[in-house]
């Protein structure tokens, strides 16, 4: 971003100028308003700041200028005296906004924000959906829209723009309330609405050929964003589209970074397993589940042998190595409907949805088997397995399903390793 600065003050000029460079912006300061002519005549800038002497003498050429040139470039206006006479010079000279110099910290952060939001969103490229049934009208807006390079899809009917937006994504719906066919444009909006997914979050531009306040409530409440009145200003249309792609992009990225600390909450960063509070989250899910459906559960716990030996021996590096190695593969062996979590430092935990008993066991002595085989690291590493089934007695506890599994693998542990063992009631008996 290149920004001017008018400003009498060196002192002021400096911290700005420090301000801006910060901000990766290209700055050059004046400080008259002849210099400040002569700089808009030679560059194009994408942001003035202006001291109020703007409106002195020296600086009354500069701001009929820049009032000529209005819309080309915001124009920021620093005072640290504000008063009526001077917010109605300001209002006439076409000042975008007045920020207060007495207070820097509170400057600073304006302009940071205000520099920052200008750059981090860029609508270039924003796909539209427009429904409007009148050629002329159509003609003049789709204009409008792709002379700020936006992408749009041009339908004569809510029907058919319905079915098109149910299988496109799109950034912006723009919609001509009165409409041929049997669906409306209000229509259109209320079904977009009582969608059951992200397309019933989509912003939604009404346009009508009524100003009339009532017609605007019902508009609202069924749910639109914004709306404009036919036939729109050119000025106002591409106002009012930038705020709401602006503002739809930036709730993407906002739940696109709630998506990405939800993973890093719920999974393991070493081995790309679920995790403790994952497994705790979704265990009693799928318990509920496999009651509600009278369907088998079976569950799996890993601990894998001599584990510490690894880390003496070998080093963490080495250690890692294996975990990560190890939970790739139990991932990938679980991958048809199991659920795997990392539990501890070498003790993994498997949901198995659908298993029986003899089915858990045959799937416990298989990844037993695989491990024993995949020397990770160079290594040979092998595993104790215990597995436990839900039954009734559990009464839908993931706790006691959890105990039985991990009194299992104690009992893995206690007759040699490398080995699974399945726990019931009456005796601990080895599978293998």
């Amino acid at each position: 971003m290149k920004v001017l600065i008018l400003e009498h003050s060196r002192l002021f000029q400096k911290m700005l100028t420090e301000l801006l460079v910060e901000l990766d912006c290209e700055v050059d300061c004046v400080q008259s308003g002849a210099e400040g002519k002569q700089k808009l005549e030679q560059e194009n800038y994408n942001l003035i700041l202006a001291g109020q002497h703007i409106f002195d003498e020296s600086g009354m050429d500069f701001a009929e200028y820049c009032n000529s040139k209005r819309g080309t470039c915001p124009i920021i206006l620093l005072t640290s005296e504000p008063n009526e006479t001077l917010l109605k010079n300001a209002r006439n000279a076409g000042i975008t906004e007045i920020y207060p110099k007495s207070n820097f910290t509170y400057l600073r952060e304006s302009l940071r924000y205000y520099i920052e939001g200008e750059t981090d969103i860029n609508i270039e490229g924003g796909r539209i959906i427009y429904v409007e049934d009148s050629p002329s009208i159509a003609h003049v807006v789709i204009k409008y829209l792709r002379k700020i390079n936006l992408d749009v899809s041009h339908f004569t009917s809510a029907e058919s723009a319905l079915k098109s937006i149910l299988s496109e994504d799109y950034d912006l719906v723009i919609t001509d309330v009165m409409l041929d066919g049997s669906m409306s444009g209000t229509s259109l909006v209320r079904m977009i609405r009582a969608h059951n997914s992200s397309i019933s979050e989509i912003p939604i531009l009404a346009m009508t050929g009524h100003d009339d306040p009532q017609r605007r409530i019902e508009l609202y409440h069924a749910g639109i964003n914004d709306y404009v009145t036919k036939p729109p200003v050119e000025e106002e249309l591409a106002s009012r589209v930038n705020n709401l792609i602006t503002n739809k992009r930036l709730l993407d990225q906002v739940r696109e970074q709630q998506k990405t600390l939800y993973k890093m909450a719920m999974n393991d960063q070493l081995t790309g397993c679920h995790n403790r509070h994952s497994l705790a989250e979704y265990a009693p899910k799928y318990i509920h589940e496999a009651v509600k459906y009278r369907s088998p559960l079976s569950m799996l716990i890993l601990d894998l042998d001599f584990f510490k030996h690894i880390n003496d021996e070998h080093g963490h590096t080495v250690g890692d190595e294996v975990l990560s190695a190890i939970g790739e593969r139990l991932m990938a062996a679980c991958k048809q409907g199991g659920f795997v979590a990392r539990i501890g430092g070498e003790e993994f935990a498997i949901i198995l949805p659908h298993y029986s008993t003899s089915a858990a066991i045959g799937k416990a002595e298989e990844i037993r088997a695989m491990i024993e085989a995949c020397k990770p690291a160079g290594l040979v590493v092998t595993a104790s397995i215990g597995v436990a089934s839900l039954s009734e007695k559990h009464h839908e506890d993931f706790d006691l399903l959890y105990k039985d599994a991990d009194h299992a693998v104690y009992e893995s542990k206690e007759a040699g390793r490398n080995r699974v063992t399945f726990f019931d009631d009456k005796t601990i008996a080895s599978a293998v």
